[in-house]
């Protein structure tokens, strides 16, 4: 029986690129999509399937307990087991400090941070039914978690507490399920054209050049399919910028 991995906004950008990559090394795809389009979907469910995984997309808010009960709920169906998620799905702006209101402080927990916890929750039930041990819990982070961008409070506080949760949850979980997180720095993806990204400022990374999805991937396919020991850890993927 194949191995089934869950990427929660696996529709969409780098969630999308992790789609693809499970599925090229072998895992039947469970995908949560919010606002891609049912035509963009029908696109990426056919090329999953050309690649001979099987596919669910699920469409659900995953700033809602519910909506994640349902989401789990559906994998469940399909699949009956679980054996990698990928907390991908997050929301990413620039807010001023005297521009931040209750409602967007809130919307950003919401979706970055409390999905992450109670996605792991209902993923870390379902992995009970995996026949290999142990299954793994992927966190996307961020750098913004790790280093003081004040332009972009909510989003760095909710990611930084994505980091804890990672530890935290690393700890209850083992030996059964390895939780890790990926904390990524600017990461250029074909199409992003138009993403407020100013590309002159790659000559500032020690390595001279943004991340790509391929940097993402590679390191997913290792806590996915080679890790078997390593938890709690966060691997920063910033081309030495953080340094």
């Amino acid at each position: 029986m194949k191995k089934v991995a869950l990427i929660t906004g696996g529709a969409k950008r780098l969630g999308k690129s992790i789609s693809m990559h499970l599925a090229r090394n072998g895992f039947d795809i469970a995908l949560s999509y919010n606002r891609t389009v049912p035509e963009d979907i029908k696109i990426l469910e056919a090329d999953i399937k050309k690649l001979g995984s099987d596919v669910l997309s699920v469409k659900a808010d995953l700033s809602g307990v519910q909506e994640i009960k349902k989401l789990f709920e559906e994998v469940r169906k399909k699949f009956g087991k679980l054996d990698v998620l990928v907390n991908n799905a997050a929301i990413f702006s620039q807010v001023d400090f005297f521009d931040i209101t209750e409602e967007i402080f809130d919307r950003f927990m919401d979706v970055n941070l409390k999905s992450v916890l109670f996605c792991s929750i209902e993923g870390a039930k379902l992995m009970e039914s995996s026949a290999e041990k142990p299954c793994s819990i992927i966190n996307i982070s961020s750098l913004g978690g790790i280093e003081n961008w004040t332009g972009f409070i909510p989003y760095s506080v909710s990611k930084a507490g994505v980091i804890k949760l990672t530890k935290l949850l690393a700890k209850r979980l083992a030996p059964d399920i390895l939780v890790n997180s990926v904390a990524p720095g600017t990461v250029w993806i074909d199409g992003d054209e138009n993403i407020n990204v100013n590309k002159n400022e790659e000559k500032n990374y020690p390595m001279k050049r943004f991340g790509n999805e391929n940097d993402v991937n590679n390191m997913i396919e290792f806590l996915a399919l080679k890790n078997k020991w390593m938890t709690g850890q966060v691997l920063v993927l910033d081309g030495g910028k953080s340094i």
